[in-house]
Parts: structure tokens; C-alpha cells; sequence
């Protein structure tokens, strides 16, 4: 499977310089997924890249920070700020990560496809025609 995220601008500078290397979410995707299609938020507006998928981790907001804290590419304050009031936090680690040459817009993903709150799952086809596209590895 293939999930779709919408990720901050700031963080995909991060997950590209290889800074953060854990996605933190509130909710996981299915296990089996394998890739995440990268999605860079206002201002920027643009699928920059995707990253095959390590691994998952959930635990205690407390014991995830000690786990991912070196590599999250986040402040602690902004990582508690996140979590709020959640008993668990969600880590999504990645394995490679690869930046699109020319990063493009949405609408190439598909023909009405929208940018999503959270996630979504992408088409394995479609994901296949747009990993064709020239990429670098980070």
C-alpha cells in the first residue's frame, strides 16, 4: 500500500536533508504499506518526493520521544505541543527517501484527487507512473 501525506514545509526541508527520519503522526497507516508519497503544504504546494517505509512505532507519547528524539527533526515543545492530551504517539520510520528532480502539483497525482487532512491511500498504479519520474536519493 501507499499512503499520502501532507506534510509541513518546514519538515520536508528536515526528512530531505536526512534530519528527520521519523514521521510523527496521531494515527498509523495499515501495516502494510510500504511507501509514503511526500506532499509539502502551503506555501509550497508540491508532491516533492516519497520514502519507503522502515518501519511503524506507537508507545507512550514519553517513551517515543526517548526512542525517536535524535532523529525527528523536531523541538520537544513542538513534539509535546503535537500530542496534546494523547495517551500515544505514532512514528512512521523511513528506510530511503527519494526527492523528486522536478516536484509537481496535485493534480498530476489524479484527475480530481485532493490534498488529504491526515492521509490516504494512493493507487499502487499510480504510484508506479509517478516513481517514474526522474528522483534523487537522499
Amino acid at each position: 500500500m501507499i499512503a499520502f501525506y501532507p506534510i509541513k514545509p518546514v519538515y520536508i526541508e528536515r526528512i530531505l536533508s536526512g534530519e528527520k527520519q521519523f514521521e510523527l503522526r496521531k494515527r498509523l497507516p495499515k501495516p502494510e504499506t510500504k511507501f509514503i508519497l511526500i506532499y509539502s503544504t502551503y506555501p509550497v504546494g508540491l508532491v516533492v518526493g516519497y520514502a519507503e517505509v522502515k518501519g511503524f512505532h506507537q508507545s507512550t507519547v514519553n517513551k517515543l520521544w526517548k526512542k525517536v528524539s535524535k532523529v525527528s527533526g523536531i523541538a520537544k515543545s513542538d513534539y509535546l505541543s503535537y500530542f496534546g492530551s494523547n495517551e500515544l504517539a505514532c512514528a512512521i520510520e523511513f528506510d530511503k527517501v527519494f526527492r523528486f528532480e522536478r516536484p509537481f502539483k496535485v493534480a498530476e497525482v489524479r484527475q480530481g484527487f485532493t490534498v488529504p487532512q491526515s492521509f490516504c491511500y494512493v493507487d499502487k498504479e499510480i504510484f508506479n507512473r509517478l516513481k517514474r519520474r526522474k528522483k534523487v536519493l537522499v
